[in-house]
């Protein structure tokens, strides 16, 4: 294994852990071997971090969200302007960029699995035409990203592109979440884990643009 491709080795990690092992996990994995210091804030000054997280709630905690396997705080400092975290940006962007595709990856998995154990009539829900279409084009999305991803090291991609994968990634878990149905509206589900992922997204690299993916699911 080349030196290069033990550093890009290193950003799948994240998004293996997210994956297999869920967003507080992948989290915490992110902000234990890149943050230095105090946790990183977006442009607006707001941090989204696992509770318990040191720094994470010093400032006004905004909302503190349950997922399935911990929790989440989401909080703005008044007093602690962007530029005072020392985690470096490139990393940050890219690793929490593999981050948020994990977790797509993971919402794709809780979408078979849901839709693979429903029958419509004597037919597999999959099996009908829009049902089909639908994770398709998902996992096509999924595809692309994971293409981009592929290799990348720090500094390979620069802010636009990485922007860009995050609002695709956005685009491609409110596809996922139309098929989940009714059960992406449950507190505990996988759109709750959605809706942070495209939280974490809005403050690191600006909210998706509304007209493009058609609003939220």
């Amino acid at each position: 294994m080349t030196g290069r491709t033990a550093a890009a080795d290193e950003w799948i990690r994240y998004r293996r852990t997210a994956r297999h092992d869920g967003l507080v996990a992948a989290l915490s994995l992110l902000y234990e071997t890149l943050c230095d210091g105090a946790p990183p804030h977006g442009p607006g000054g707001h941090v989204v971090a696992p509770a318990g997280f040191v720094g994470a709630d010093t400032g006004d905690v905004m909302a503190t969200m349950t997922v399935e396997d911990g929790a989440i705080v989401a909080s703005r400092s008044r007093t602690a302007p962007p530029s005072v975290s020392r985690t470096p940006w490139a990393a940050w962007a890219l690793g929490t960029t593999c981050l948020r595709f994990g977790l797509s990856e993971r919402l794709l998995d809780a979408v078979l699995a849901h839709l693979g154990g429903r029958t419509v009539g004597d037919a597999r829900l999959l099996h009908q035409q829009m049902v089909k279409g639908g994770v398709a084009e998902a996992v096509i999305e999924q595809l692309e990203i994971e293409t981009m991803l592929a290799g990348a090291a720090p500094g390979d991609l620069d802010d636009g592109v990485l922007s860009a994968l995050n609002a695709q990634i956005t685009r491609t878990d409110r596809m996922l979440l139309r098929l989940l149905g009714a059960v992406s509206f449950l507190a505990d589900g996988p759109g709750q884990v959605a809706r942070v992922s495209e939280l974490i997204a809005d403050v690191y690299f600006g909210p998706a643009p509304a007209g493009e993916h058609g609003g939220a699911a």
